[in-house]
C-alpha cells in the first residue's frame, strides 16, 4: 500500500505534535490540517500542506485515508461520526468522548462504516510499557496482588489563565489521570470497581486539583491512586520516561506492581525478586535487577501501527473500545467522589461491548 494519507484536525499543542510526526513518517503523508486559527496565524503560515477552516472541508478536499482528531473533547464524537460516515479511519485523542454513551455512539458509527478507530493513549506504544506488560503477563511477578500509582506535578500558575482549565472537566482527572488509568488497565488487567475522592483545597477552583482512588481489578488485585497537579514531585510517568522536553527527566518510577513472587517498578523497569522463588518470604533477601530498554517515540509508533491496523496485519493496541473502557473507569472516579459510594463498571462495559458487536 502507498503511504497512508492522513489529515490532522486541531492545531493545538498535541495536534502540532501529530503534524510534526506525520511530516517525517515513512509510513504516512500529511495531506491537510484543519483548525479555526486565522489564515495569517504564524503556525498556519508555516504549514507545507493545505489548511482548512473545518474538518468537513478537509475530508472533502484532501480525501484522507485517516484523520487525527486532536480538538477539544466535546468535538471528538461529532467529528468522529463525520469521519466514519465518510469512510475515513481515525485516531481520536483522549478521552474518546465526554461520556460513555457518546463513546458508544461513535463506536456504532465506526462499526457500521467498517472504519478503524484508535484512541490516543500513546504511552501504550512505549517500549517500556510493552516490556512491563510482558513481565506481568509471563508471570514473573507471580499472581498480581496490587498496584500503587503516584502522579504528582505542580502545574505553573499561568497554565490556569485559560478559563476551561479552572472549571469542571479541566482538572487532572480527565487531563492526566485518564492516561494513568489506561496504563493500569493495559498492564494490570481490567478494572471492575472504583472508589474515589477529590479535593479542591490547594487552588479553590471549581475543578479538582487532587484525586485519590481505590481500584478493584477483575483478577482480584487491588490498586491505589494519588493524582495531583498542585504538588511538586519527580513521580510522574512523563518525568520517568523523559518523553517530552517539557517534563525534565527524573528517572523515577510512578508505578509499583506487587505480586506473590516479585514486584516491578515502572517505567524504570526494576524487577524485585527472591533468589529462590520457592522460598519467597519476608525472611529471605530480595534484590532488584533493572532492565535496559531502548525506547522509541510513541507518536511515530502510533502512526506505523495505524497503517498496520488498517492493512489488517496487526490488531489494535488501543482500539475505540479500549478507549471507551478507560473513559468509563476514569469517570467512575468522579462519580464515586460525588456520590460517596463505590462505582461498579459492569453496566458501562456491557454497553461498550454491545456498541461494537
Amino acid at each position: 500500500m502507498a503511504r497512508l494519507k492522513i489529515g490532522v484536525v486541531g492545531a493545538g499543542l498535541i495536534g502540532r505534535r501529530h503534524v510534526a510526526t506525520i511530516e517525517t513518517s515513512p509510513e504516512a503523508e500529511l495531506v491537510g490540517v484543519a483548525d479555526t486559527l486565522p489564515a495569517d496565524d504564524p503556525y498556519v503560515a508555516s504549514l507545507r500542506v493545505p489548511y482548512f477552516a473545518s474538518h468537513r472541508e478537509l475530508l472533502a478536499a484532501a480525501k484522507p485515508d485517516a484523520v487525527v482528531i486532536a480538538t477539544p473533547n466535546r468535538l471528538h464524537v461529532p467529528m468522529g461520526v463525520d469521519c466514519a460516515r465518510a469512510g475515513v479511519h481515525m485516531i481520536v485523542e483522549k478521552p474518546i468522548a465526554d461520556t460513555v454513551a457518546l463513546a458508544c455512539d461513535l463506536l456504532r458509527e465506526a462499526k457500521r462504516a467498517g472504519v478503524r478507530v484508535l484512541v490516543g493513549h500513546h504511552r501504550r506504544y512505549h517500549a517500556q510499557a510493552q516490556e512491563a506488560r510482558r513481565i506481568i503477563a509471563d508471570g514473573k511477578l507471580g499472581r498480581l496482588v496490587g498496584v500503587s500509582l503516584l502522579w504528582a506535578a505542580r502545574k505553573p500558575d499561568p497554565y490556569f489563565d485559560t478559563a476551561w482549565r479552572r472549571t469542571a472537566g479541566g482538572g487532572p482527572i480527565l487531563i492526566n489521570l485518564i492516561h494513568e488509568i489506561d496504563m493500569l488497565r493495559f498492564l494490570g488487567g481490567e478494572i471492575a470497581s472504583v472508589s474515589g475522592v477529590v479535593s479542591h483545597a490547594m487552588r479553590g477552583f471549581e475543578v479538582e486539583d487532587t484525586a485519590a482512588a481505590v481500584l478493584g481489578f477483575a483478577n482480584g488485585a487491588l490498586g491505589t491512586i494519588l493524582c495531583s497537579d498542585a504538588a511538586a514531585s519527580p513521580w510522574t510517568i512523563e518525568q520517568g520516561l523523559g518523553e517530552s522536553p517539557n517534563f525534565p527527566y527524573s528517572g523515577e518510577s510512578a508505578y509499583r506492581f506487587v505480586g506473590t513472587a516479585g514486584s516491578l517498578e515502572f517505567p524504570v523497569l526494576r524487577v524485585w525478586s527472591h533468589r529462590d522463588a520457592a522460598r519467597a518470604n519476608w525472611n529471605e533477601p530480595i534484590s532488584a535487577g533493572p532492565l535496559k530498554i531502548v525506547d522509541r517515540d510513541p507518536f511515530v509508533e502510533q502512526v506505523r501501527h495505524l497503517r498496520a491496523v488498517i492493512e489488517g496485519s496487526e490488531a489494535p493496541i488501543v482500539s475505540g473500545e479500549e478507549g471507551a473502557r478507560t473513559l468509563a473507569a476514569t469517570l467512575a472516579v468522579q462519580d464515586s467522589a460525588r456520590t460517596g459510594v463505590p462505582v461498579g463498571l459492569a453496566r458501562d462495559y456491557a454497553a461498550i461491548d454491545a456498541a461494537t458487536r
